[in-house]
């Protein structure tokens, strides 16, 4: 008896499947799992942080509006024209930069200069002394352009000067005779900004430069905005390591960017935790899916092996083996008819034994069940590893199948309606099938007058395997018909297929009629004897096929013979 491979073992393949099903769709639901929730956390952010940057843009805009507005106004005041032109100082232009201003004094600090750069004017705590260069820098900016300008205050400068300014020109006619500026310092962009971002979020200011005009306080000293500047050189992204992640929002009115620097939404620590978990996860589903699979295997193994080797007792010829039946299922049931098969075959071949037949029906009945065993062996074996390969969806048809064929072969009638004949066939051919998917297609016409005459039992299903095992044993695929048609008084049974055919070799080896030279097609002989013993020599199996012919034809010729209840010609 061949045993299976160790690399094939049924243990290993069910367990490998149970592993399979049982870990895999887990780690499938997990990466899944934490994706999504990686990405609502994104998601979930970025709606964040765009909410956060759109305050502290509208603000920083409306801010910039506000203090250009201001600047517009008094550069076009004629008061403060012509007193920027005296180069004196008067009260009423004081009086009119604050009532100008005074709605704004909280967000800036507004000044006059004269066109030597000088400090006149001032609502903030601005010192007379503190001159602008005029020939560069903002004041020359603001008379080149007819708009107000916006500049960051270099770090180079004294600290009074705040962080950003804007100017506007004052002109009288066609002469620049001063300069509004409002100047904002680390204080009003804090008090701009506070509330605008969320608690554990910084704020960053940078010029068009990406030099830095404010920061938040906590992250003042650190030189962020150097360090994200030079990221940008190096072909960075801002988000290239650590545990922040920054958003970018540019001003349009002075070209200014607005950095907003913010935590992860899922920092290190708490990956590392859904890692942990995860695995921990995988290991015991790991675990539970491996316990499952031996006892599932081990529970299914047994009867499938006690079987097995009750099969190999019975091909030794020890007609007293039985099988221990421990259940209900289709293995159980398998068991069962199994030893009530064994033995009948056991009485049978005692009362052949005792009765002492004649020669040929004693021959007949040796060939008859020189079949059974070796059909039922391969059967059982397609059984097994067929379980073993798809865990076992089609046991039931097979186990069904196989179960009346079993109740055929042991039948004591030596000739059956050939009906009955065909359905034990079709049997047959169903569990062919299964065991080979798409290795080929039966068919079958049969006059229908023909299915009450009486053949001999078993004539049929060796001829269609022998079509089956050796004509397709190429890797081809092809068709097997069974045709029974009348003539005269004969009914002519024909089994062909589109296989690769008979060699030479094994057509002389037939036609020899020699019974030691059967090889692997002990059926073939076997039908070709029980036909010439029951209907004489001339009787037996034709093969019409030539060699060297692409598939094969065999025919018997029989007398028709009705069934009771039928008309016998």
């Amino acid at each position: 008896m061949s045993r299976p491979l160790p690399g094939a073992s049924f243990r290993r393949k069910l367990t490998g499947a149970f592993l399979a099903v049982g870990v895999i769709p887990l780690l499938i639901c997990l990466v899944l799992l934490l994706n999504i929730f990686r990405l609502s956390l994104v998601r979930s952010d970025q709606n964040s942080a765009e909410s956060q940057l759109s305050a502290l843009g509208s603000g920083f805009s409306s801010l910039l509006t506000s203090c250009a507005e201001v600047l517009e106004d008094l550069s076009r005041r004629e008061l403060v024209a012509d007193a920027m032109a005296q180069e004196g100082r008067s009260t009423l232009v004081y009086n009119a930069l604050y009532t100008t201003a005074a709605p704004h004094l909280r967000e800036a600090d507004f000044s006059l200069y004269d066109t030597k750069g000088e400090l006149l004017y001032t609502t903030g705590r601005g010192d007379t002394g503190l001159a602008l260069p005029v020939n560069w820098g903002l004041l020359w900016a603001a008379r080149q352009e007819e708009s107000t300008v916006c500049r960051a205050v270099s770090p180079y400068d004294a600290p009074s000067r705040g962080a950003m300014e804007l100017c506007r020109a004052i002109t009288l006619g066609d002469q620049t005779v001063g300069y509004a500026v409002a100047r904002f310092d680390q204080e009003h962009l804090t008090r701009l900004f506070a509330d605008r971002y969320t608690q554990g979020s910084n704020v960053l200011l940078l010029d068009p430069f990406w030099d830095e005009v404010y920061s938040s306080p906590a992250v003042r000293d650190s030189a962020l905005a150097k360090t994200l500047r030079a990221r940008l050189l190096e072909g960075q992204g801002l988000d290239t390591a650590g545990e922040e992640s920054y958003s970018l929002l540019r001003e349009e009115r002075s070209g200014f960017l607005l950095i907003l620097q913010r935590p992860r939404p899922m920092a290190g620590w708490v990956s590392r935790l859904f890692s942990l978990a995860a695995t921990v996860s995988v290991l015991l589903c790991l675990t539970l899916s491996l316990a499952v699979a031996l006892w599932f295997s081990r529970q299914l193994f047994r009867p499938i092996r006690s079987l097995n080797d009750a099969m190999a007792a019975v091909e030794e010829g020890d007609l007293e083996v039985r099988v221990e039946v421990t259940g209900a299922d289709e293995l159980s049931q398998l068991s069962g008819r199994f030893n009530r098969m064994t033995q009948r075959l056991g009485e049978n071949l005692e009362d052949s034994l005792l009765q002492q037949k004649e020669l040929s029906d004693a021959q007949v009945r040796m060939m008859q069940a020189q079949l059974n065993p070796h059909f039922l062996y391969n059967t059982l074996d397609t059984l097994k590893w067929l379980g073993k390969i798809h865990n076992a969806p089609e046991v039931s048809t097979i186990s069904a199948d196989l179960a009346h064929i079993l109740r055929q072969s042991i039948s004591g009638d030596r000739f059956v309606p050939l009906s009955q004949e065909l359905l034990l066939l079709d049997k047959y051919v169903e569990i062919q099938e299964i065991r080979f998917p798409g290795k080929f297609t039966f068919d079958r016409q049969v006059e229908e007058e023909l299915t009450q005459a009486l053949v001999p039992r078993l004539i049929l299903q060796p001829l269609v395997e022998n079509a089956i095992i050796h004509g397709f044993e190429d890797g081809s695929h092809g068709t097997v018909t069974v045709s029974a048609r009348r003539s005269g008084e004969n009914m002519v049974l024909t089994v062909t297929d589109d296989g690769c055919g008979m060699s030479r070799e094994s057509r002389d080896r037939f036609l020899s009629r020699d019974p030691s030279a059967s090889g692997h097609h002990l059926g073939l002989y076997n039908v070709d004897a029980i036909l010439r013993l029951h209907y004489g020599p001339d009787r037996g199996l034709r093969l019409l096929s030539r060699p060297g012919e692409r598939g094969t034809c065999i025919q018997a010729v029989l007398p028709i013979r009705m069934s009771e209840g039928g008309e016998d010609p």
